[in-house]
């Protein structure tokens, strides 16, 4: 007799039936796939398979019937080109176009030579461009030389456009030949896919016919094995979650099929994390509410599913240590992780996050509003099958605020678009916690991530309002999510103080702290005193004045570089004092 949502706990049932009726709702009939939530053209495999999985934990009339629909939908997203670096994971949608195949002997290169790849053709293109656009500017000097000031801007103007057509060009050449990571495929589907399968094998296998059962079966084989290779390989490196998603699957699959290079891999692989994690206490992907999610996830699959005591053990100690973590850097006055992150996205911890999902679950329904649904929730049916484990220790931590405190964490990240050998470098978290305040920076970090928050503030306003300030960095009109090589940052939290320092080798970047919160707008930036709401900086800055650019209850105060501001190779640094 499979688990049934109506005889699981309160908190689990409340929790998946909210995540079921969510998807019910992003339910496309014609295409039996989810609608992306992000963007309703396009479909989510990942999405489905959570769906299928809900749908049979619900088990309401013609829901088992469903999901099979469902999972034979996802199973045709499946890439089987066992030659090809993207052998076994998925489609992330239907509208996505196949990568390439046949020019790419991914297995005969070098460590990390995927991001190489990239960034080299990536270079050639802007070499291309240059030599195009230099020739072309001949034009545009001689017009001005002639006094023909209008004739030469126009001819400037269209010399920039045709060396962009040409090195846009030049890349789309190139993908049509080799496949580029994260364009074309997600190498992570694999991992992501391959943990629901394996919920549904151990929950629900006696649901599914046979058929299914098989045509899974062969999908799984696909994955693991190429997730292996993936690893092995170090073509595409594995960032923490992926890293425990890999671990359990190889365990959960080799034991299954009987394949014991498999669980032996799985245990190797799961020694080699510990070590690694025991080294700092602290994962690579380090303070991020995002990823924690995902890791207190695939840790209680290690606990709940998992097939060897050894990894189960670890597991536990991961997991124990991971809490740990969590509470050194909660505020529970603020209900937020105090920055810095190492990768993230929204500041808030209910935005794309499941983790405030596990605290309602660990510490009752005072925490349901922690549970609102963002692009996250598609994971929660998984999260109330695999439970929660905290130490009693740390649950005290998370409801109350004790003492102001400085927190000191060193850790190793993981860059991964960096070259092997110049990829894992230990950095400093500080963070100072205030019951309605929080600071944090990052020093040491060499990550190239648009998702590296290295420098944040959050706090509550007397009148209750929640704010945050975040650093960030992006090409010139351009998104700050996008990898940008030649940037660092040193930043360092103290009793209510920040000092930044930034470096960088790029020209035609931005470099901008991002105010958000109710009335955000309403701010003043002065020279030298930036008065936010609840909140007066007094700020010293070695750079240009800003530009100020306000966006409803987003505010962006903006430091550009460029040959016409700074020097290509630039520094410059902040120094933040908060008074209330």
């Amino acid at each position: 007799m499979s688990i049934q949502l109506e005889h699981m706990p309160e908190r689990k049932r409340n929790l998946a039936a909210a995540a079921v009726s969510y998807m019910d709702n992003m339910y496309d009939k014609e295409m039996k796939l989810l609608r992306d939530s992000e963007d309703l053209s396009r479909h989510n495999t990942r999405g489905s398979g959570h769906y299928a999985l809900g749908l049979l934990l619900r088990g309401e009339p013609g829901d088992t019937e469903l999901a099979c629909s469902v999972l034979n939908k996802l199973l045709d997203m499946q890439y089987d080109a066992p030659e090809e670096i993207y052998h076994g994971t998925f489609k992330s949608a239907p509208q996505d176009a196949d990568p390439p195949r046949g020019n790419y002997p991914w297995k005969r290169l070098g460590n990390g030579h995927a991001y190489f790849l990239a960034e080299t053709f990536e270079q050639i293109g802007a070499k291309l461009a240059d030599s195009s656009s230099g020739e072309l500017d001949i034009e545009a000097d001689l017009g001005r030389e002639d006094g023909r000031e209008a004739a030469g801007a126009k001819a400037g103007a269209a010399s920039r456009s045709a060396a962009s057509l040409l090195q846009a060009r030049f890349a789309a050449a190139v993908n049509a030949v080799l496949p580029p990571v994260w364009q074309s495929y997600d190498p992570n589907w694999r991992e992501f896919i391959s943990c629901i399968f394996a919920v549904i094998f151990a929950e629900f296998e006696h649901k599914l016919p046979s058929e299914l059962v098989a045509r899974m079966d062969g999908a799984m084989v696909r994955s693991v094995g190429a997730s292996i290779d993936r690893r092995l390989s170090d073509a595409i490196p594995m960032n923490s979650n992926i890293e425990l998603m890999h671990i359990f699957m190889a365990s959960f699959y080799g034991d299954r099929y009987g394949n014991a290079s498999w669980t032996e891999h799985a245990r190797r692989e799961a020694d080699s994390l510990l070590l690694d994690y025991v080294e700092f206490g602290a994962f690579a992907e380090f303070n991020s509410s995002t990823y924690y999610g995902v890791d207190l996830t695939v840790l209680g699959l290690w606990r709940t599913y998992g097939r060897d005591r050894r990894l189960q053990q670890i597991g536990s100690e991961l997991e124990e240590g991971l809490w740990r973590n969590i509470a050194d850097f909660y505020n529970p006055e603020l209900e937020e992780l105090s920055g810095p992150f190492s990768r993230g996205y929204e500041m808030a911890m209910t935005e794309h996050s499941s983790l405030g999902v596990f605290i309602y679950l660990l510490l009752g329904d005072r925490y349901k509003h922690l549970t609102r649904i963002n692009c996250e929730s598609e994971h929660d049916v998984m999260i109330a099958l695999a439970g929660v484990q905290a130490p009693e220790s740390v649950r005290s931590r998370l409801t109350a605020h004790s003492e102001n405190r400085l927190v000191v964490q060193p850790y190793r990240e993981l860059c991964e678009r960096n070259a092997p050998g110049d990829r894992r470098h230990v950095c400093t978290v500080t963070a100072w916690i205030e019951s309605k305040l929080m600071i944090g920076g990052i020093a040491g970090s060499r990550n190239r991530s648009g998702q590296l928050h290295p420098a944040t503030l959050q706090w509550r306003s007397p009148s209750g309002d929640k704010y945050s300030l975040r650093l960030l960095r992006r090409r010139s009109g351009g998104n700050w999510g996008v990898h940008v090589k030649g940037v660092s940052f040193e930043a360092v939290a103290e009793e209510r103080k920040l000092a930044v320092a930034v470096e960088a080798a790029a020209e035609n970047l931005e470099f901008f702290w991002e105010l958000e919160g109710k009335s955000a707008g309403e701010s003043e930036f002065e020279s030298g005193c930036w008065t936010l709401p609840g909140l007066t900086l007094t700020v010293a800055a070695e750079a240009p004045a800003p530009v100020i650019r306000r966006h409803g209850e987003r505010v962006e105060v903006v430091y550009a570089t460029g040959p016409s501001v700074w020097h290509s190779a630039l520094k410059f640094a902040f120094e933040l004092h908060l008074h209330s």
